[in-house]
């Protein structure tokens, strides 16, 4: 650490922007998802106040580590900051709270005073080393040592101060005397929270000129037991005396070290973020059950499910899912609004506006960048602008730039997609089991099997009409059997009208969300319910109409059918005139002398003969064109079928995937932030 280092803002190169971003992320998801059964309104709040604190901090100097020297009344922590700072600038006392304000002294003041406006240290309370307090301690440039109110102190304030400059500090030296060291107050209040941040604690047990080396060595191990018993194992321990000056010399290497490292103030923010990371991990399970991440996401929507399931269950596509990638109680989360404002008049970090769960085409899902990433720019592979700036970084908020002229819709494509904007499916978080059952299901309730077998009898019953033997409908009238009667024909016609059924609905519904989320923590298997049902009011129309419209017209009338009906009538014609002359035949016979067409009774058998092959023809040419008929009515009915199962997909994945899938995407997003933000920690 040289002099000509002072002054310089913005921490050195580090995997904090990547650990950050991922921590803004996990509390902006977890926003809106609150509750008795949700995220802790603490941990929030926790986490935005850190993200806050954590870009001030980075923002200014990066040449000074504040060490804060902290402990009770009668430790001797002022003792200490004097000696330190060769000169009695702190007042001390022994039995009663002598320290009421905060003190700093700063070895180096270039570009101090930001940082001191920053932790609260009045300017009558400042004090900087004069150069030529300086010599022999060039090592401790860029010191900043603040000696803080004793933290059992009666004096009104003292102790919210020293709660405020704890979390502040870049390091804490905890300063404890023989006869309070082992003090519950300033253990459980301080120490055990502060069980992750040992590589910025020093513990020093102070006084050690009012014992004897035996009760110093007692005190010490003591001390260290009940330090490694609160996960504090690491933290150096000091044993010293502002009196004798023992340890002092000790003290003054710790210090120094930690300010030519210049990483304490990285340390710090980190320790704070593994600590918050802990307490968002136990929102965070196994991944959802039956879905596989595939390596990239595809480029464009899809509508329905993976495969698309008939109404007996059969799929009649394969294909292969994949992954894609929140506030007011009044509204579920998939309803809310973005949560920060786009102007980029607000700051993410302390404004509790809605959010959507999932994230847009513009959010970013890279993972941390390489290190030596610069903390100006945006960490989360975006391009710098108003939106994109997070509380965090090192430079100031950029001005929104001036509105386009062009329209925003001169940019959108014809799907209805902005021009270059990734696409984002939330059906595809859906597993494809589920989705192919919840879509049979919905069949199920509709009818569909139904409403296809019924157009397949009404479709050959439409056909006999015209195909049909004229003597062989005229037998089944007279019996009250006719096929193509108009009472049959409206009967066929109301089934199709029949609704979907809201129970059957109802229990697909909650088994779905169940299957899917039935196994996620808390909040999500709740949110995930609720976001299944959020459109539920709306599947039985959507269904029904899936249906009437997957459904052929009735009234299609197919060119052959014409033909053949032209045709049983010219043989029934034919056959009618071979009678007329057989009745001719006989009803003449003998009354005319003379051979002719109508007397000769020769005649007779052949055309008998032909009445009857006339009718036999038209017999065989029905049976013949049935089975035509039968063929085709069940190839319409497949291509119905299908055409009903693809908007009953399609009306299942818009009604209650998309809602689910947009909690799942913000549920797997929250699962890797998490991950990267412990992964970029391991690679530090």
């Amino acid at each position: 650490m040289t002099a000509n280092t002072i002054g310089v803002t913005g921490l050195g190169p580090s995997r904090l922007p990547a650990r950050l971003a991922s921590l803004t992320e996990l509390t902006r998801i977890a926003t809106g998802r609150t509750g008795s059964e949700g995220f802790s309104q603490e941990l929030l709040t926790d986490s935005e106040t850190l993200l806050r604190r954590s870009g001030e901090r980075m923002r200014m100097s990066a040449s000074h580590t504040v060490v804060a020297l902290a402990g009770g009344t009668g430790s001797g922590k002022s003792s200490l900051f004097n000696v330190l700072a060769g000169a009695s600038f702190s007042p001390a006392g022994v039995m009663r709270p002598t320290t009421k304000h905060l003190h700093a002294c700063v070895w180096g003041m270039e570009g101090a005073a930001p940082l001191l406006d920053w932790l609260g240290v009045q300017r009558r309370h400042r004090y900087a080393r004069a150069s030529a307090l300086d010599q022999g301690e060039a090592s401790l440039t860029g010191l900043l040592l603040l000696d803080l109110p004793d933290h059992d102190s009666v004096v009104t304030g003292s102790a919210a101060m020293v709660d405020r400059l704890v979390k502040l500090a870049d390091m804490l030296v905890w300063v404890l005397d023989p006869l309070k060291y082992a003090d519950a107050s300033v253990h459980r209040r301080y120490l055990v929270p502060l069980a992750g941040h040992a590589a910025v604690t020093t513990v020093v047990l102070n006084k050690s000129d009012t014992l004897t080396p035996d009760q110093v060595a007692d005190c010490a191990a003591d001390l260290r037991r009940l330090l490694d018993a609160e996960g504090l194992t690491e933290a150096p321990l000091l044993v010293t005396s502002a009196t004798t000056g023992v340890g002092l010399e000790e003290l003054r290497r710790t210090l120094a070290t930690a300010v030519a490292a210049r990483q304490a103030a990285s340390d710090r923010i980190t320790a704070d973020i593994d600590a918050l990371l802990e307490r968002f991990a136990v929102y965070a399970g196994d991944s959802v059950p039956g879905w596989l991440p595939l390596a990239a996401p595809t480029s464009h929507p899809s509508t329905q499910p993976s495969a698309a399931p008939t109404a007996d269950g059969t799929e009649t596509a394969d294909s292969e899912p994949g992954p894609a990638l929140s506030r007011s109680p009044e509204r579920p989360p998939w309803e809310q609004d973005d949560w920060v404002d786009n102007d980029g008049a607000k700051d993410p970090a302390t404004v509790q506006a809605p959010s959507p769960p999932w994230p847009d085409a513009s959010t970013r899902t890279g993972n941390a960048p390489v290190a030596g990433a610069d903390l100006d720019g945006p960490a989360n592979g975006r391009t710098g602008g108003s939106s994109d700036w997070q509380p965090w970084q090192t430079t100031a908020a950029p001005t929104r730039p001036a509105p386009s002229s062009r329209p925003p819709w001169e940019d959108a494509t014809p799907e209805g997609h902005g021009a270059g904007a990734a696409v984002f499916d939330p059906v595809r978080y859906i597993p494809p089991g589920p989705a192919a059952a919840l879509t049979t299901a919905f069949a199920k309730a509709a009818g569909v099997a139904a409403a296809t077998e019924t157009l397949n009898g009404a479709r050959e019953r439409r056909a006999a009409s015209y195909i049909g033997w004229p003597i062989g409908r005229l037998v089944a009238r007279l019996r009250g059997a006719d096929p193509t009667s108009p009472r049959k024909l409206l009967a066929a016609d109301s089934a199709d009208g029949a609704p979907a059924q809201r129970s059957e609905i109802d229990n697909a519904i909650t088994v779905f969300a169940d299957e899917v989320g039935g196994s996620l923590p808390e909040p999500w298997s709740r949110t995930v319910r609720a976001a299944a049902r959020s459109r539920a009011n709306e599947a039985q129309a959507a269904l029904g109409a899936a249906v009437v419209q997957g459904l052929p017209s009735r009234d299609k009338v197919t060119r052959w059918w014409r033909l053949i009906a032209l045709a049983q009538w010219l043989l029934m014609l034919l056959a009618a005139l071979g009678l007329v002359w057989i009745i001719l035949i006989l009803s003449l016979h003998g009354s005319h002398k003379s051979s002719s067409l109508i007397s000769a009774t020769s005649l007779v058998p052949w055309l008998v003969v032909m009445v009857i092959a006339l009718l036999l023809l038209g017999w065989l040419i029905e049976s013949w064109c049935q089975n035509m008929v039968v063929l085709a009515a069940d190839h319409e009915r497949e291509q119905a079928n299908q055409a009903i199962m693809s908007r009953i997909a399609a009306a299942t994945a818009e009604l209650v995937l998309a809602p689910t899938g947009r909690e799942l995407a913000d549920y797997e997003r929250f699962r890797a932030e998490l991950a990267a933000a412990r992964d970029a920690a391991h690679a530090a």
